[in-house]
């Protein structure tokens, strides 16, 4: 895992400035507006991720062979999975005590920045005069493994606010 920022300052600041501050959540309208300020900062962090993937696909199709555009498309399609996780809406309520599941959420918060900082690293190696062949062989499938546990560490971030996937049926409506 990546021990020290290798994107730029301003990247970094712009995440961390939306880490919420969970003893702060005062009312359900601050946790719901910290909530989705950070969330968005993180979607758009991941949407450039997959922009490139994109920009990718559309440069160099004629050197890419077909595995390789389906891997891809396979990264984009991880990424859409992590957007509809982030864009989770509900009542926003920690769920049992309220220490240790901060505690929690402060440390998936970390690892969920070094996660998509080593993602946005990765991403950004493929182009460029990077053959596409060599980041096939080396960092793709620990791309698609990064992004895979992005996705359960947004699940389980998702549960200690109270927003498992059962407050998609719940939330704006009667229950």
């Amino acid at each position: 895992m990546v021990t020290s920022a290798q994107i730029s300052c301003p990247e970094m600041t712009f995440l961390m400035e939306r880490m919420p501050q969970y003893s702060q959540y005062r009312s359900d309208e601050e946790a719901a507006l910290a909530e989705r300020g950070y969330r968005r900062a993180m979607g758009l962090m991941l949407k450039e991720c997959g922009d490139h993937l994109l920009n990718v696909l559309e440069k160099k199709s004629t050197l890419l062979d077909t595995d390789h555009e389906r891997f891809i498309d396979a990264l984009i399609d991880r990424i859409g999975m992590i957007f509809r996780r982030l864009d989770r809406e509900g009542h926003v309520c920690l769920v049992g005590d309220c220490h240790a599941t901060i505690a929690e959420l402060e440390e998936l918060d970390i690892r969920l920045i070094l996660a998509i900082e080593e993602a946005m690293v990765m991403v950004r190696n493929l182009g460029g005069d990077v053959p596409a062949s060599s980041w096939f062989k080396n960092e793709a499938n620990r791309l698609s493994r990064d992004l895979a546990a992005f996705s359960e560490m947004t699940e389980e971030r998702n549960y200690l606010l109270g927003l498992g996937w059962e407050s998609e049926f719940t939330y704006g409506g009667s229950a």
